[in-house]
């Protein structure tokens, strides 16, 4: 029989409200009008103690937004094998970013929205499998070798757009080393991707009977995606630095080669924190491999010119922002946020925005405030 202490409940939920200064547009689903629906969640969290060694965790997460889905977020197995060795098994988050395994728990950073250029949630945000974490270290500095394989089946939304990404081999390293108040991470990342995009497939099958199989073969959806990432945190009793770097590199056409970034840094005035942060993000794909040559016959116009309009429509999210906002903790349980978020596309590209007038020139400015809690 375990003691009641091997059984620790916790949680934590945010509310957030968000308007955005265009009705051309939709960003995060936030429009013109004031919502408070579009990311708010709640969560509970068990850990039970099985043993000294061995503990299982799980978290139920509900999202107030019927298009993200609620249910269980983690459900795995840790067996602490000493000081130096973990290992864990089941439903985890993706170990992508700094603030990956926190992404829903707003009261652990400053912002009231990771950068979207980075935090978009394309990653895959959580797989099931293993992962190997090796602690090491003295009491100058302290690194770890964290390992990770599995795979990820589900669905997300960008902007309007749903995917469907089914993963395997999904695996990377990630490396992080810490002296003091600074600390550096290295990682890479790869998964084999096959998306379910039924037009596009459709069409592919179109170009390959009409036996134009390089353009066919330019509009794959099967492949791999490779992601390198580098972070750097400083952080003192006064103020903070923060960066991180993402290069993405992707086979299947709906993943473009992309180079995102941000620097953020703020100042601690307790119980006041002030940030500011900036992001940009760039995306391209390979030039298209058009073949079908146009004056032949209507039908291979049809398809020469269905081909073009195709890559032209692949979406492109291309982002630079600046945002500002401030935070203050109430008490070690609750804090009130509130950031407003410069938001510029470059050029005519749907930048993450989901957009509804074909006028919209991509720049609009978010205004949010947000309550956080964790208990």
């Amino acid at each position: 029989m375990e003691s009641d202490s091997a059984f620790k409940l916790s949680g934590f939920g945010r509310i957030i409200g968000g308007y955005l200064d265009t009705d051309d547009a939709a960003y995060l689903d936030y429009t013109d009008e004031a919502k408070f629906d579009s990311q708010s969640l709640a969560a509970l969290q068990a850990d039970w103690q099985a043993t000294d060694k061995l503990s299982i965790t799980t978290q139920l997460l509900a999202h107030s937004n019927s298009d993200r889905e609620s249910g269980i977020e983690w459900l795995y197995l840790t067996y602490q094998a000493n000081d130096n060795w973990q290992f864990r098994a089941g439903k985890q988050r993706t170990p992508f970013f700094h603030y990956s395994d926190v992404r829903n728990v707003g009261f652990a950073y400053h912002w009231i929205n990771p950068p979207q250029q980075l935090y978009n949630g394309v990653l895959f945000p959580t797989y099931k499998g293993i992962n190997v974490n090796y602690r090491f270290g003295n009491e100058d500095i302290q690194a770890s070798i964290e390992a990770y394989w599995g795979s990820f089946n589900g669905a997300y939304e960008i902007a309007e757009v749903e995917v469907k990404p089914d993963v395997k081999d999904l695996h990377g390293f990630i490396g992080r080393i810490r002296k003091q108040n600074i600390q550096f991470t290295l990682a890479f990342h790869r998964g084999d991707i096959d998306i379910t995009l039924q037009d596009l497939s459709d069409f592919r099958t179109i170009l390959r009977s009409a036996g134009y199989t390089v353009a066919a073969d330019s509009l794959s959806t099967v492949g791999k995606v490779e992601v390198l990432t580098a972070g750097m945190s400083y952080h003192s009793f006064d103020y903070f630095v923060e960066a991180e770097v993402m290069k993405l590199v992707g086979e299947p056409t709906p993943f473009p080669d992309t180079l995102s970034a941000y620097l953020t840094t703020g100042i601690y005035s307790p119980p006041m924190t002030y940030h500011v942060t900036v992001a940009t993000s760039s995306m391209s794909y390979s030039a298209p491999v058009n073949e079908i040559p146009l004056g032949l016959a209507p039908e291979l116009d049809l398809l020469s010119v269905t081909y073009d309009s195709i890559y032209a429509q692949l979406p492109r999210d291309s982002l630079n922002s600046l945002a500002v906002g401030m935070r203050y903790d109430i008490n070690a349980n609750f804090a009130i946020k509130g950031d407003v978020s410069l938001l510029r596309g470059q050029g005519q590209q749907r930048a993450f925005f989901e957009v509804k007038n074909a006028n919209f020139d991509n720049s609009a400015t978010l205004y949010q405030v947000a309550l956080e809690w964790v208990f």
